[in-house]
């Protein structure tokens, strides 16, 4: 490309080489198109890579241990006006002296101050002060004896009989059962831990294969309970279903999860997709309404669905911290007020809703025309499709399913997210941070059904240490008898 000094030097090129002028004029513009095209492909590149350094856990799926910096916390619940903490007249409730205390100590005054004996004097009043303690006791052990008598007149020995649950020389009671198995499914400890626990508090010494029968006895008889779970939850209106992964073996599993309010299933599988939902067996023969998030394994399944809410304004703040995008913020203060409609003042008036579901149409189409379709001769590779942004496949999603999405607007079943399937896989990873990984694959099979059990018991508000004190003894609760 020839260059010039200055003004009238290229003025002299120009009209003495009109034709030169004209190609070097047309190879200055190939350059400027080239440039642009490549200025237009790192833009987006720069964005992409600014989206993706600004994720966090609330505007995306990462999970909140991922966090640099810790985002403050937000809720889809407008402010009261009110002060925090308790409110003008409200009651307050504190410890109070129990009606019957175990044990009553008098202090007695024997001599006045002047040194008169107050001995023989009845007392005016009593003033009482309580303290509730925890005993320190040891193992209470309790021995059975039977009679082994001989009849005088046939010769014939009779033995007495021992209680029905006293089977063997000797064993553990079903405090001590049930104790281990909270420490162990509600508390997550590690085996060692609880036998610590037993030493310290009961001078025991505890195994930890004696720790595993328990777990073992205790899975064997909660069979019948699970596959009336399976039941009740294939009968169920809706269902919430999440996945996480875990280590079993030090290998990467999944746990499962599929439940209602009422209902805790788990199942553990090497596979996150369809070969694990299928081998537990409920949604396969269910025909609800199904709530869960854009993963695709639970889409295959012919019942009606419902995405997550939840996951949806995590990605449209990643739109907005990341592309800078004014139809994310109208969407997500759109699902923001048609939250405080449905949920907060309980309204359902199928004209405003019918107005909602208009401004989300509207909203979308201003999206994709800020975000139009990728052009194919773009696309750099023989195989594949071309390459969307995340803003445009969020938009597509939401233009696909807006029925799923907004199916929590009409069906007062539906809840807005599916934070229910995802309190009920929290704990798995509670437990992986406390206990670390699954040494066997039996092992995560046994914590699975016992913890559904566990997790069944607290949904019903009822006492878990109790059911677990009905399991050890062979009568553990039904279903059906736990939503009664």
């Amino acid at each position: 490309m020839s260059s010039f000094k200055d003004q009238n030097e290229l003025l002299q090129f120009v009209l003495n080489d009109p034709a030169g002028a004209t190609n070097l004029i047309l190879e200055l513009r190939d350059i400027v198109a080239k440039q642009s095209k490549k200025i237009e492909e790192l833009e987006a590149r720069i964005e992409e890579l600014e989206a993706q350094l600004n994720k966090n856990s609330r505007n995306s799926s990462f999970p909140p241990s991922r966090d640099i910096y810790k985002p403050n916390p937000t809720s889809l619940r407008k402010k009261s006006g009110k002060k925090p903490g308790g409110q003008k007249n409200h009651k307050g409730s504190t410890l109070e002296l129990s009606k019957h205390p175990d044990e009553i100590h008098t202090n007695h005054v024997t001599i006045c101050k002047c040194g008169h004996s107050l001995h023989n004097v009845n007392p005016k009043k009593l003033l009482r002060r309580q303290e509730f303690e925890i005993p320190k006791l040891p193992l209470k052990v309790t021995e059975y004896r039977a009679e082994i008598k001989m009849c005088p007149i046939c010769g014939q020995k009779n033995t007495a009989e021992f209680p029905p649950d006293i089977t063997q020389t000797v064993q553990f009671g079903e405090n001590l059962k049930a104790t281990i198995l909270y420490f162990k499914n509600e508390l997550f400890v590690p085996y060692n831990k609880i036998a610590s626990y037993i030493s310290d508090f009961y001078g025991h010494s505890l195994s930890s294969a004696t720790m595993i029968k328990f777990q073992k006895d205790a899975f064997r008889l909660l069979e019948p309970f699970e596959i009336s779970v399976k039941e009740e939850l294939i009968r169920s209106p809706v269902l919430n279903a999440d996945e996480t992964g875990l280590k079993v073996t030090g290998e990467r599993w999944w746990l499962h999860s599929i439940g209602n309010e009422y209902l805790t299933l788990y199942g553990v599988n090497p596979k996150r997709g369809s070969n694990a939902i299928e081998d537990i067996g409920v949604l396969p023969k269910f025909d609800g309404i199904l709530v869960h998030d854009f993963w695709a394994a639970y889409s295959k399944y012919n019942c009606t669905h419902s995405f997550c809410n939840a996951h949806i304004m995590r990605e449209l703040q990643g739109v907005i911290d990341g592309f800078k995008q004014k139809w994310a913020e109208k969407m997500m203060d759109l699902f923001k007020e048609v939250y405080n409609c449905v949920f907060v003042q309980n309204n359902r008036n199928h004209l405003e809703l019918a107005g909602f579901e208009e401004r989300y149409r509207e909203i979308v189409e201003a999206g994709m025309k800020e975000n139009p379709q990728p052009d194919k001769q773009q696309k750099t590779g023989k195989r594949g499709r071309v390459k969307r942004s995340k803003p445009l496949n969020l938009l597509r999603r939401l233009k696909k399913y807006r029925e799923d999405i907004l199916r929590f607007m009409y069906n007062s079943l539906v809840p807005f997210t599916n934070n229910l399937a995802e309190r009920d896989v929290r704990m798995m990873k509670v437990q992986q941070k406390i206990s670390g990984t699954f040494r066997s694959v039996d092992g995560a099979e046994r914590f699975c059904r016992i913890r559904g059990y566990i997790s069944t018991v607290r949904k019903n508000k009822k006492s878990v240490f109790e059911a677990l004190k009905r399991l050890v003894g062979g009568q553990p609760f039904t279903p059906q008898a736990l939503m009664g």
